[in-house]
């Protein structure tokens, strides 16, 4: 084997699960805890079963048709992150001060998509007033230089100070139901892989379209919102199995069901392009 392909070996083992190194590490360095039986860690052993279901998902389970699940969900990822209530989570949900309108179980969803991904590039529909655009440069800059977010957005006014003050990230003013209005120059030469967030809510059938022709294979994209029980429509799921299929977009489950069957405020949409 070449030494830069020992490079990629060793790069790609890095990001693959190591909780089940914890008790390995526990029984070869502190024997003496471990005399009296190792009950006293029998969380450990969940996270030793927790491998062995990621590692089914990585033996070719894990990415499925978008056509092929249901949108049961074991709960409501919005309502159990706020009690509920509703009224005010933009007061709840923030980042650095800023709104941030994303369910805690996401967060930690994204911080893992992005370790393993390691994307160049993060492209955000709907900023808002920056938060979660300031949260994802931070994970970004977390990972080196080189990596940048692009958040579009038609208000562009409101987007706070200390979003812009990000070097790394960057903000446009577009109107998504006028797609001439998103410049496709830019989309044809930001680096890869791709993440992919949409949290506008707007014209995502033709967004969607768009943007799905400059995606790569192990580009990932995020349909935020729309599939959940209250915002469904029999249409909407047709249209977007449709456009999956045609770009080869599949449900990556280690996603959508990490904290249970979807429970994300993405139910069935962490999409992986696979060709």
């Amino acid at each position: 084997m070449s030494a830069s392909k020992k490079t990629r070996v060793r790069k790609g083992r890095s990001r693959v699960f190591a909780g089940a190194d914890y008790l390995l590490d526990l029984r070869k360095n502190y024997p003496q805890i471990l005399k009296g039986g190792v009950n006293a860690f029998g969380f450990v052993q969940d996270w030793l079963k927790a491998k062995n279901r990621l590692d089914k998902y990585d033996g070719g389970k894990r990415f499925v048709p978008f056509d092929r699940r249901s949108f049961d969900a074991d709960q409501h990822a919005w309502k159990a992150s706020t009690g509920g209530d509703l009224r005010w989570v933009a007061a709840r949900l923030t980042y650095k001060g800023l709104i941030m309108l994303k369910p805690p179980f996401d967060l930690m969803l994204y911080a893992n998509l992005i370790w393993e991904l390691q994307p160049r590039t993060i492209l955000e529909f709907g900023a808002l007033q920056g938060g979660s655009a300031l949260w994802f440069a931070d994970q970004m800059a977390s990972l080196g230089r080189g990596r940048e977010v692009h958040s579009f957005e038609v208000l562009t006014k409101c987007i706070h100070r200390r979003a812009r003050r990000h070097p790394g990230l960057h903000f446009h003013d577009v109107d998504l139901f006028d797609l001439r209005t998103l410049d496709k120059a830019l989309l044809r030469k930001l680096p890869h892989p791709w993440l992919v967030v949409d949290d506008a809510h707007v014209n995502l059938r033709e967004v969607a379209a768009l943007v799905a022709t400059f995606m790569r294979r192990g580009d990932y994209y995020v349909w935020e919102d729309i599939f959940l029980p209250e915002s469904r429509n029999e249409r909407m799921v047709r249209d977007m199995a449709n456009l999956a299929r045609k770009f080869n977009l599949l449900v990556d489950v280690k996603y959508t069901d990490a904290f249970g069957r979807n429970v994300t405020c993405a139910p069935n949409s962490w999409l992986r392009k696979s060709g």
